[in-house]
């Protein structure tokens, strides 16, 4: 008569943690965890500039002239809040004001650095928004 153990032997154990493992550095390297919450990051700096254009736009039409920064926005009621960049990310820029505005967020996400695009802006000479390389820049 014979006697089995029943179970696995430490080398088996020890490869499968090995294996596991390096599928979990693969899958992290490959999802790219810190560019996620970049790109999320990104898009909220792009959706703050937009509500910040269409309120320097409404401002605009009411007063005659752009304001400064995002105070006289929320004082005259164009916005609820003043809109925060990010954790991490520089604050939004505004140009001087008067007769034109411009706002800019900086963007992290490997989508945009790729290409050396590092910020997002709207431009009232132009009126228009988008993705560009430097804040003083217009789209």
């Amino acid at each position: 008569m014979t006697n089995f153990k029943q179970g696995f032997t430490l080398i088996e154990i020890l490869l499968v943690i090995v294996v596991i493992a390096a599928l979990a550095v693969a899958i992290g390297i490959f999802i790219d965890p810190l560019d996620k919450i970049n790109s999320a990051n990104d898009s909220k700096v792009q959706s703050d500039i937009s509500q910040i254009a269409r309120a320097m736009e409404a401002y605009a039409v009411a007063n005659g002239n752009y304001p400064t920064g995002a105070g006289p926005l929320v004082a005259s009621g164009e916005l609820k809040l003043i809109l925060l960049a990010p954790a991490g990310y520089d604050a939004y820029s505004y140009a001087p004001g008067g007769l034109s505005q411009s706002v800019c967020g900086q963007q992290k996400s490997k989508k945009y650095t790729a290409y050396g695009i590092l910020a997002f802006a709207w431009c009232s000479i132009s009126g228009k928004i988008g993705t560009v390389i430097n804040c003083g820049d217009c789209p």
